[in-house]
């Protein structure tokens, strides 16, 4: 963003003479001072204006650089202080453009150890007043990230406000962005007011319990294997005692049976037949005794004398 107003450049053939006498105040510095070192050089440019180039080495390394270029009315168009890691790549840089019809222009950068620029805050004003202000966020590859814009309108009844603009950008294409309005006098640097937490009314306090000894710990018996249970045999029903009859010394009298005289038939008449009856038909004539001898006798045979 460049500032309204007359703008001065440097010529090209005295930019090259101050580029080798930068270069000679380079050699002739000491490598390995062990203080400050500060060189200062002046050169005046065609346009009359007078360019003071301000260096710092610590320990033969450059640390800073201011560069003023101002009118020979002693008006200061151009300021810029530069600062540098050790290793040489700028670290920031602040340049503030100014001219003649009261506008200025304030640029702050800030860059990583690679060189590579990941911050910018520009301000633009006009008779010390700020009426636009940018502020920038880069990544490690130097793409836009966020940026915020101010600026400072007027509207149709003569207020003034500001309306800010916030963008997000992704790998250089904007995502998203906003508008809000603020009023003139708005104070952007203030911490934003947050919300106390409401008073909570904190809980009665109640008294603790008495401390009650806790009974003496007793050794607990010590756990007995219980023998294995062993399956009862079954009841058998034992039999009945049968009361034995009384035993009997003297065996029971002889009773002699009569002589058994089988047969039916015609015997002889001195004793009576018994048993099975003999044979009765005619041929058949039981007996076997002194019977009647006109005939034989058949049959079982009976009892003779």
């Amino acid at each position: 963003m460049i500032a309204r107003g007359t703008e001065r450049r440097l010529p090209f053939a005295l930019a090259v003479l101050a580029a080798t006498v930068l270069a000679a105040v380079l050699t002739a510095s000491p490598a390995y001072a062990q203080t400050l070192v500060t060189t200062t050089s002046t050169f005046t440019m065609r346009n009359g204006d007078t360019l003071t180039l301000v260096q710092a080495y610590v320990d033969g390394v450059q640390t800073t650089t201011s560069y003023t270029e101002t009118t020979p009315a002693g008006f200061a168009v151009l300021q810029r202080d530069t600062s540098y890691y050790p290793s040489g790549l700028v670290s920031s840089s602040t340049e503030v453009r100014s001219s003649t019809s009261g506008f200025q222009t304030t640029t702050v950068n800030q860059y990583d150890e690679n060189g590579v620029l990941r911050q910018q805050h520009v301000i633009l004003a006009q008779d010390g007043q700020t009426y636009a202000e940018q502020f920038s966020t880069y990544d490690a590859s130097g793409y836009l990230v966020t940026q915020e814009t101010r600026t400072l309108t007027t509207l149709a009844d003569g207020t003034q406000v500001w309306e800010v603009t916030d963008g997000t950008w992704s790998s250089g294409a904007l995502v998203s962005s906003t508008t809000t309005e603020y009023p003139f006098g708005y104070d952007f640097n203030a911490a934003p007011v947050v919300d106390t937490a409401p008073v909570v009314d904190t809980t009665p306090v109640v008294d603790t319990a008495p401390v009650v000894d806790s009974p003496p710990v007793v050794d607990t018996p010590p756990v007995v294997d219980s023998p294995p249970v062993v399956d009862t045999p079954p009841v058998v029903e034992q039999p009945p005692v049968v009361e034995q009859p009384p035993a009997v010394d003297n065996p029971p009298p002889v009773v002699e049976t009569p002589p058994t005289r089988p047969g039916e038939g015609n015997g002889d008449e001195n004793h009576q037949h018994t048993g099975a009856p003999g044979q009765t038909g005619n041929d058949e004539r039981p007996g076997n005794g002194n019977g009647d001898s006109h005939h034989d006798h058949s049959g079982h045979g009976g009892k003779g004398e």
